[in-house]
């Protein structure tokens, strides 16, 4: 599958799905895109390529090219951040790294010192076990919002203190919007603003050499498209390399098997939201004496501890209410759904299996997308896996 950069050409906005109204001064919107959004530019870019859109952006082979709502025939890892002059990625920092106080600069797992008698019971049917936080204000020690990959990899293989640095690649710029009265401008008046609607927009400007990057599994041609809310240009290339983000994290995924091995614990981080069958946990699951047990690949895991955060809403295009046209102004949604944010991260332990399975559920598991319907296709479901305590 082919990789590909989108470098912006100017600023960016990516709505999400709050309902916005003028009784609120300041628009919040969503960056990096979900892959809910990110999809549809994909898609159209193939439509596009194959011409396949016509001068009035009527589009009536789009699903027989890249399928419908609920039929994706593209598949799609990403978007992710990426600086495309030194090969590096960015994502959501994982859940369950603190600071022990404020003045560090390290970082740590809370999930690396848990302690499995030490029972958290709630009103869950099944209980866990209680990390070790830190005393003190969480507020004040969360990490950057951002990790790279080369302290994504220290992370993942080692539960020993890492640096995490702010990344400053993404400069905000508040722009103004005004509310236009449609009916005077109907009627030709030159004021056709709505007195009192007035809004601040914060836009994103990726600072030099910052896009996104995705894997794709259809070719696409170089060239110009629009992305965002507002349709502002970027440029897509490829990058002259067949899933590049794998190579890197297959270089450390014998370490990766190695420690699970040893500890016959791991965690499962996502990189994406997930969207799974049983909502808030990406597999099928029996409980048995208060534990969560999970039976996969031919070994058994408990479910220790996980660090979800509250669901963030997706939406996005709708191909079945938008069957002919594509133009901005027939554009129309999808139902909102819930997902776990990315970053979510979920401790397991080991119960039975043999070192084969276990080694072959990593390779499944590890920069893979766990299957659900078509939201997988989409780029949702995307995780990594890292070393547990032993």
């Amino acid at each position: 599958m082919p990789d590909y950069f989108v470098r912006p050409c100017d600023v960016l906005f990516f709505r999400g799905n709050k309902s916005f109204h003028f009784g609120e001064w300041y628009s919040e919107g969503i960056f990096p895109p979900y892959p809910s959004t990110f999809q549809g530019f994909v898609r159209t870019k193939i439509l596009f390529d194959k011409d396949l859109i016509d001068a009035l952006g009527n589009a009536p082979k789009a699903e027989e090219e890249v399928g419908n709502d609920t039929e994706l025939k593209v598949d799609i890892t990403g978007p992710y951040l990426m600086d495309n002059k030194i090969n590096t990625f960015y994502f959501k920092t994982p859940a369950d790294i603190l600071k022990r106080k404020c003045e560090d600069t390290y970082y740590y797992s809370v999930l690396g010192f848990l302690k499995e008698d030490n029972i958290l019971e709630g009103d869950l049917e099944f209980n866990l076990s209680c990390p070790d936080f830190p005393p003190g204000k969480l507020d004040n020690l969360y990490p950057p919002d951002l990790i790279s990959l080369d302290e994504l990899l220290k992370y993942r293989t080692s539960l020993e203190d890492i640096p995490v640095s702010e990344k400053n690649i993404v400069v905000t710029e508040d722009r103004a919007g005004i509310g236009l009265d449609f009916e005077k401008i109907k009627a030709k008046n030159n004021r056709g603003v709505q007195e009192g609607r007035f809004y601040v927009t914060p836009y994103n400007r990726p600072k030099s050499n910052i896009g996104f990057y995705f894997n794709v599994s259809k070719d696409i041609k170089n060239g110009t498209l629009k992305l965002g809310s507002e349709s502002h240009l970027v440029y897509v290339q490829d990058i002259k390399s067949n899933n590049l983000l794998e190579g890197k994290l297959k270089a450390s995924r014998t370490k990766l098997i190695e420690g699970i091995l040893k500890t016959k614990t791991f965690r499962l981080i996502l990189l994406q939201p997930g969207v799974f069958k049983n909502g808030w946990f990406p597999f099928d699951y029996t409980v048995n004496g208060k534990k969560l047990i999970v039976k996969s690949h031919n070994i058994e895991f408990e479910l220790l501890f996980a660090f979800n955060g509250a669901p963030v809403k997706i939406s996005g295009y709708s191909y079945a209410k938008n069957t002919t046209s594509l133009r901005q102004g027939d554009v129309k949604l999808k139902s909102t759904i819930n997902a776990v944010p990315a970053g979510a991260v979920y401790l397991f332990k080991i119960i039975n299996g043999s070192e084969n399975d276990i080694k072959t559920f990593v390779e499944d598991f590890d920069n893979k997308k766990i299957l659900y319907e078509h939201y997988s296709t989409m780029g949702f479901n995307h995780t990594i896996l890292g070393i547990g305590p032993g």
